[in-house]
């Protein structure tokens, strides 16, 4: 593995299982590069590390995660933007070619589910990688989870503090839930006095 990479990223996978996943997409390289200096500038602090994933649940394909440690506050405030002003910033040097890595946020001193479909964690990752992928033009089947109200209401309440203003379309798709389960939902939990401000 280039010298380069293993100075400036730690490695949360074996060595060789990065080495070969490199060597195998070949714009990886390319893409770590570019995204260096602009996670250097919007976390100056930080110390980033590189993992190996085949199971975000999202897509199928393995992924080099490049895990970015923020502050709890940070995340519930603005960790989406930084990602897609990263994303946007290197966009010349992805736009022709599969990006293979996803940045994915870590928060600090904090022990979260990070790979289930649903998890606030993995949700702003796979946000931000779709925002900048093809346009925001998502192609997927879509199928509608059965899951009890309570849990809906959770998964919608966390999805709205990790998103700024959301569209209620993204929260019916990117949760898989019924559009009109999640309008009444919504209805109710402002009818309590939550702030949601979610766009229709």
């Amino acid at each position: 593995m280039e010298k380069q990479i293993k100075s400036k990223f730690k490695l949360n996978s074996k060595e060789e299982d990065i080495e070969n996943f490199i060597n195998m997409n070949k714009n990886t390289l390319t893409i770590l590069e570019a995204m260096h200096p602009e996670l250097i500038k919007h976390f100056p602090q930080s110390k980033f590390s590189l993992e190996l994933c085949s199971n975000l649940g999202w897509t199928t394909e393995t992924k080099l995660l490049l895990n970015v440690p923020v502050s709890e506050e940070m995340f519930f405030n603005g960790m989406l933007d930084h990602f897609n002003e990263i994303y946007e910033e290197i966009k010349p040097v992805i736009e022709d070619i599969e990006n293979t890595v996803v940045l994915f946020p870590e928060i600090e001193n904090k022990k979260f589910d990070r790979m289930s479909n649903n998890s606030a964690i993995n949700l702003i990752a796979r946000t931000a990688y779709f925002n900048n992928y093809n346009n925001g033009i998502i192609q997927r089947e879509m199928s509608f989870r059965e899951i009890p109200k309570e849990q809906q209401e959770k998964e919608i309440i966390e999805y709205c503090k990790t998103h700024k203003n959301p569209n209620i379309s993204n929260i019916v798709y990117d949760l898989q839930l019924n559009l009109f389960d999640v309008d009444d939902i919504i209805d109710e939990l402002e009818e309590k006095g939550l702030k949601l401000n979610v766009q229709y």
